[in-house]
């Protein structure tokens, strides 16, 4: 495989974060539940009182840091970008309004969330380059567990769902299509991707 230059698998990623971002911000603006992660953050803040951002950056960091120890080139200054361009993702259309909108748009808009968030965490691994938190944590427990990703999304998703519905999150219908599905389109999404583009890259290396 023809090697690739680093800033353009950098850009690569960032982009994929900042459509995670807005997949995460289309399932949230559906109004059916939020994604695993996020319930159990609330859950979270239910018992401990501070914010959703705070909590995030505490959880984040923990993941961070276990991905460094299992292989350190999952982790780089795009993991940084990437949680930025995340964010930049779900602001991009936190102004939209849809409280109006019939039951079946609202639907359109969760399915069109979810695929744009697989979408988005497919386009942010396939370089290699660096993963944003979470997908260096799965990618990390993937590698040790040596285990499918699918497998292991579902499982901490469940972990998620468990901990943060007892906790106090929400859990909606969404979530649980989340849940359900999202494992399963990344590992489709990144086949294609990877077929399309030619590249196997895995943790800042040509994948053999």
């Amino acid at each position: 495989m023809k090697e690739v230059p680093l800033w353009k698998r950098w850009l690569v990623t960032a982009a994929g974060c900042y459509v995670i971002g807005i997949g995460i911000g289309l399932t949230h603006l559906a109004g059916f539940g939020t994604d695993p992660f996020t319930v159990f953050l609330v859950g979270l803040v239910n018992q401990f009182g501070t914010t959703i951002g705070i909590v995030n950056i505490a959880f984040s960091t923990f993941m961070i840091v276990f991905a460094f120890f299992v292989d350190r080139r999952m982790v780089s200054w795009i993991t940084i970008i990437g949680m930025l361009s995340t964010s930049l993702g779900i602001d991009s259309i936190s102004w939209l309004n849809i409280t109006a909108v019939s039951m079946v748009l609202r639907i359109l808009i969760l399915i069109l969330g979810i695929i744009l968030y697989a979408f988005g965490c497919s386009v942010s691994i396939l370089p290699g380059a660096g993963y944003d938190g979470y997908s260096a944590y799965l990618l990390s427990v993937a590698k040790l567990t040596k285990k499918p990703y699918r497998i292991v999304r579902w499982c901490t998703e469940g972990v998620f769902l468990l901990v943060g519905g007892l906790l106090g999150g929400r859990i909606g219908f969404g979530t649980l299509a989340s849940f359900t599905v999202t494992g399963l389109l990344v590992e489709w999404f990144l086949g294609k991707l990877r077929s399309l583009t030619g590249w196997h890259y895995l943790a800042g290396r040509e994948e053999k």
